[in-house]
């Protein structure tokens, strides 16, 4: 699936102001109270402009709520792909990569774009799947590429980011997030484990 916002229309000034104004509306809504229960009179309501604006810029609610998947998944990841850690060793330069990157996932309003993506999987897989490539895949590319590149690198890659993500963020979503001593702890030992160290007994 293409980006959405490379195919949105060019928009003078005030088009572009209106056209984040209905961004920030939408995000805000998807993530307190989800997809459903959101309509576009009630975004439009908080934002103005009109569903003309909408079905002109984003297409339609999908396509405004996949460009907000978009956004949130570059905003989260900022922080990991504007890393430059040239030469550093492959355990320490780990251990930078982890810790940027849960203090990104574990905040509040990741998790709660988590649990608004979730929702509408089931109904709107393709979405997921969206999700997946401009989030997880992004975030595992970066750590491949500091890993230097490759097929073994990409392997290592995954096998990092699922170490250190998948329990702690699947706890947050239950409303029980571990504390930051544990997850730090955790992305020490993976960082000694792909880094090639062995594992404390």
């Amino acid at each position: 699936m293409t980006d959405p916002a490379a195919q949105a229309p060019r928009l003078n000034v005030r088009g572009a102001a209106r056209h984040e104004q209905i961004l920030d509306a939408a995000t805000q809504a998807f993530l307190d109270r989800g997809f459903d229960a959101v309509s576009l009179d009630e975004i439009l309501r908080v934002s103005g402009g009109s569903k003309t604006n909408v079905y002109k810029q984003f297409g339609d609610k999908n396509g405004l709520f996949t460009q907000i998947v978009h956004r949130l998944a570059a905003e989260f990841l900022s922080p990991l792909t504007a890393l430059d850690l040239g030469q550093i060793a492959q355990e320490t330069g780990l251990g930078i990569l982890g810790r940027t990157l849960m203090r990104q996932l574990m905040q509040p309003r990741h998790i709660a774009f988590q649990r608004m993506v979730m929702a509408v999987s089931r109904r709107m897989p393709h979405l997921m799947a969206e999700w997946y490539r401009v989030g997880p895949k992004t975030s595992q590319a970066v750590i491949a590429d500091f890993l230097g590149g490759g097929p073994n690198a990409q392997r290592d890659a995954v096998l990092f980011h699922d170490m250190i993500v998948t329990d702690a963020v699947n706890h947050a979503l239950m409303g029980d997030p571990p504390d930051w001593a544990e997850i730090e702890a955790r992305i020490d030992r993976a960082a000694r484990m792909i880094g090639g160290k062995a594992i404390d007994a």
